[in-house]
């Protein structure tokens, strides 16, 4: 068993390995970016849609409501844009060269792969930073690769591709900004790029604002546990440290400062001052007739009028927050491991893949439960991972609250899709990974046994093979070559993976 451990630490702890692991990611995202039918599930013709409006502006300033634009809400005031804009500009070029939409669409995939390959790159700096050894850095980056709806996320259009890798890269500024606070050597070059970071990422998904509010509040604390009263001192030395820069320098990072400042307060400040809320309802804005072509609004909006018009219901009637919470927990898990296509085929989904599913529901409470029992000494000397698990619960906590204010307007359980947790999935996981270092240290042979045994439950269906396994040609480009390799990889997979049923009915999985 000795010699076993050994050869299994020496795997997973190569670079090599890790080289795998985005080798692997890039073929299985890529893979679905290929043949997956325009358009996916995760709302990928309202991305597409936003681009191709913003792909008719220089400038990201909008006046008034762009033509065309009812479909997707109030999009002048829309505080959740940059990526649209940014992405407006490939776009442009892409158009260049071929005016089919689903070749625009798959070039633009892309584009979305690399963005969140790039994001893993930095998650693991993140974690090694934070003092999860790189065996368990590596199999946590495999795991997350291997969630169904990580690979499906990141081989279509949508702005969490973006906001992922800036999560990650403030993670990373954030730890830079903490050490020098703790050294007394605040950089000018660290702040002034991380407080732009934020408001860029703030304007790609305005959810990036409970971890900007997060990050705030941790360095003031770090800041003053170092600095205390003495304001002056910290100012001398950002000052000093300002004027060490090189002019380029200086006048590169002003010029960041000043545009992502200038594009937070022509949304979000304006639209708080205007509208008093950062995301203003559509039908504050325009009027309810333009709004009822924005149909998540107009399905909310009229669920909402059945309600009060029911006046039997009542708030009295809704579920107790214990249930939502229920409720919350089960479809966050349930939305991260199922199966889903796009309108082609009615947004058929189909339950998760016994095996994948329930190993990370072990993973996860068996994390939890010696997190619990070594709380202190997982956290003790470890600022990075405190960090980490605050700003995951600061985010979580809100993504909460938010889908329960929804529930209350409409009585309705939305807002529950596992995509919203996955800027902090990685997160928890180090602080996870940590607690299970920690508990198993003196059962190195055992730890070694119980990674193989999840990583080989994950491989059981996890990433593209959910993808693979549960889909059928109606979820296919229409390309008689995608769908013979894809008919062929089904065929292939199907005897090899525990599928389960496709539907289940029992009372143990929930699952309809």
């Amino acid at each position: 068993m000795n010699s076993f451990t050994k050869r299994v630490y020496s795997l997973l702890n190569s670079r090599r390995f890790f080289t795998f692991i985005i080798i692997f990611f890039l073929f299985e995202a890529t893979w679905i970016a290929i043949s997956a039918a325009y358009p996916q599930a995760f709302d990928e013709n309202f991305h597409f849609g936003l681009i191709q409006i913003y792909s008719h502006h220089w400038l990201p300033f909008l006046n008034s409501q762009p033509s065309g634009g009812n479909s997707y809400g109030a999009v002048a005031r829309d505080p959740s844009y940059l990526y649209h804009y940014l992405m407006s500009f490939p776009y442009r070029i892409i158009s260049q060269f071929t005016h089919e939409t689903i070749g625009q669409v798959i070039a633009l995939r892309f584009i979305n792969v690399g963005l969140f390959a790039a994001s893993l790159l930095l998650f693991h700096k993140i974690l090694i930073r934070a003092g999860v050894s790189r065996s368990l850095t590596n199999v946590s980056i495999l795991l997350f690769a291997l969630i169904p709806i990580v690979p499906q996320l990141a081989a279509q259009i949508n702005y969490d591709n973006l906001l992922i890798p800036l999560v990650a890269w403030t993670i990373l500024l954030t730890f830079d900004l903490i050490d020098q606070l703790r050294k007394h050597k605040p950089s000018a070059k660290t702040i002034i790029t991380l407080i732009s970071v934020c408001l860029f990422a703030s304007l790609v998904k305005y959810a990036f604002l409970p971890i900007f509010l997060a990050v705030i509040v941790f360095l003031f604390i770090v800041y003053y546990r170092n600095y205390r009263h003495n304001f002056g001192k910290f100012v001398n030395e950002f000052i000093s440290s300002w004027k060490s820069n090189k002019l380029a320098i200086k006048i590169l990072l002003s010029i960041v400062l000043i545009i992502a400042t200038g594009l937070f307060i022509q949304r979000d400040v304006v639209n708080i001052v205007k509208y008093h809320s950062i995301a203003p309802n559509c039908s504050t804005v325009l009027s309810v007739n333009d709004c009822k072509a924005y149909s998540p609004w107009y399905y909310n909006y009229q669920q909402h009028q059945y309600l009060e018009s029911q006046e039997h219901i009542g708030k009295a009637h809704l579920g107790s927050p214990l249930f939502y919470s229920g409720e919350w927990i089960y479809w966050m898990w349930y939305r991260l491991f199922f199966a889903v296509n796009g309108p082609v085929s009615s947004f058929a989904n189909y339950p998760p893949l016994p095996l994948p599913s329930a190993a990370a529901i072990v993973f996860v409470v068996f994390g939890l439960v010696l997190l619990i029992k070594n709380f202190k000494t997982v956290f003790k000397n470890n600022i990075y991972l405190i960090l980490l698990f605050s700003v995951s619960l600061v985010y979580i906590a809100v993504l909460f609250l938010q889908g329960y204010a929804t529930y209350h307007y409409t009585f309705v359980l939305e807002n529950m899709n596992g995509r919203y947790l996955l800027p902090v999935t990685l997160l928890l996981v180090a602080v996870f990974a940590r607690a299970i270092s920690i508990g198993l240290r003196r059962f190195p042979a055992i730890k070694a046994v119980l990674v193989c045994i999840v990583l080989l439950l994950f491989l059981e269906g996890g990433g593209l093979f959910t993808f693979i396994s549960r889909s059928d040609d109606t979820w296919d480009v229409q390309n008689s070559t995608v769908k013979k390799v894809n008919n062929a990889a089904r065929k292939v997979t199907r005897p090899v993976l525990y599928n389960g049923q496709k539907y289940y009915f029992t009372s143990y999985w929930f699952f309809n």
